[in-house]
């Protein structure tokens, strides 16, 4: 859960940001691997009164997570899903907008979930998309254990078929999914404030031991307990060095047509 409690306090202003001036009511929205729905939420709440978003995801764990957040808010203008990107059964031409945050790079084949979110958006409408690129991070203080840590994270992502470094990718995959007018900006992700590091430091020190990260780099040989343990200290050490510093950019395609 420890994956999930890092992805619940994302937020449309930072994750969207992008393409929220794009973005109003009425529109209706798609937003795929919406995780435990904290940004959908938001994007409900900004395309607001007659506008309306859908979140899939599947995972029928953070779906339900999702619902539940819905609830407490009190936002109706929301459905969430379990469903596949891949083959979504949504109607041809039914949403004025699909979105996805930090989703392809976890997929063997972000093509083929581009040429579904196509499908199910308008001729008019736009499909917006963020991803980070890892292997653009850059550490301070760096050493050993935080560079085993990128090796780790970068390994057991293509092991399990993803990409990544997919911000570098993004356009390009958007162009092979068809698109025919994208428009391509990039942001960072900086943690050097006191909070920032803690989180960051924090949430990966967890992640690395607890996560299916953990599992799958111990079943495919990529890393062991000890290695893990390590790794996990090195992030508790790095966040109270007095110049502590962590960067990597985002890549963010909105894509027509």
């Amino acid at each position: 859960m420890s994956v999930v409690a890092a992805h619940s306090v994302r937020t449309a202003a930072e994750a969207a940001a992008f393409v929220l001036p794009e973005l109003s009511s009425p529109m209706r929205l798609l937003d795929f691997g919406c995780g435990p729905g904290s940004i959908t939420l938001d994007l409900a709440e900004h395309v607001l009164p007659e506008g309306s978003v859908v979140g899939i995801d599947s995972s029928e764990a953070v779906i339900e997570q999702a619902r539940g957040s819905a609830a407490d808010r009190g936002i109706t203008n929301v459905e969430f899903e379990v469903g596949s990107i891949y083959d979504t059964e949504l109607p041809s031409e039914s949403f004025d907008g699909v979105y996805a945050h930090q989703v392809l790079q976890h997929l063997a084949d972000p093509v083929s979930a581009l040429i579904e979110a196509r499908r199910v958006m308008k001729s008019d409408g736009l499909c917006a998309v963020r991803e980070v690129d890892w292997g653009t991070a850059a550490i301070h203080p760096f050493n050993d254990d935080l560079g085993d840590f990128l090796r780790v994270y970068s390994e057991v992502a293509r092991r399990n078929g993803g990409e990544p470094d997919a911000g570098r990718f993004l356009k390009g995959w958007f162009v092979d999914a068809g698109f025919t007018d994208t428009q391509t900006t990039t942001s960072t992700w900086t943690f050097s404030d006191e909070a920032g590091l803690n989180w960051w430091g924090d949430q990966w020190a967890d992640r690395i031991k607890t996560s299916s990260i953990a599992t799958s780099a111990i079943e495919y040989g990529i890393a062991d307990e000890a290695d893990l343990e390590r790794i996990s200290q090195a992030w508790i050490e790095w966040k109270s060095q007095p110049g502590a510093f962590f960067v990597f950019t985002q890549t963010e395609v909105i894509g027509r047509g």
